[in-house]
């Protein structure tokens, strides 16, 4: 069976892995959540990014450009592989607010936009 995403996350980085730790940190580990890391050539060695992914129920993807071309191309390669109902654009020097995903999950299943 496939999994079910009500929220897909994509979240363009360059260069600041330190916050993007903390960006991730803001995202609930759930099974409906699908993250998308895209990484915008910064240079920094991929081990590092999988000191992030702590995810043990939501689903977190380090993708890689091999180029830099800016965080308008990263988020439109993360949308070649969206999944979720959602979307959702965090940017890596930014994170949730604490109640955010459950003032989403109350609009979720709304009839509006």
């Amino acid at each position: 069976m496939e999994k079910q995403y009500n929220y897909t996350v994509i979240i363009p980085h360059y260069k600041i892995i330190d916050l993007l730790g903390r960006a991730l940190a803001s995202i609930p580990d759930r099974e409906d959540i699908q993250i998308l890391v895209v990484d915008d050539n910064s240079g920094i060695d991929e081990n590092e990014f999988r000191k992030l992914d702590a995810f043990e129920k939501a689903t977190c993807e380090f993708i890689y450009l091999k180029e830099n071309k800016g965080a308008g191309v990263a988020r439109n390669e993360a949308l070649k592989k969206t999944e979720g109902k959602w979307l959702l654009f965090l940017d890596a020097d930014d994170f949730f607010a604490k109640r955010a995903f459950s003032v989403f999950d109350e609009y979720s299943s709304s009839k509006f936009d």
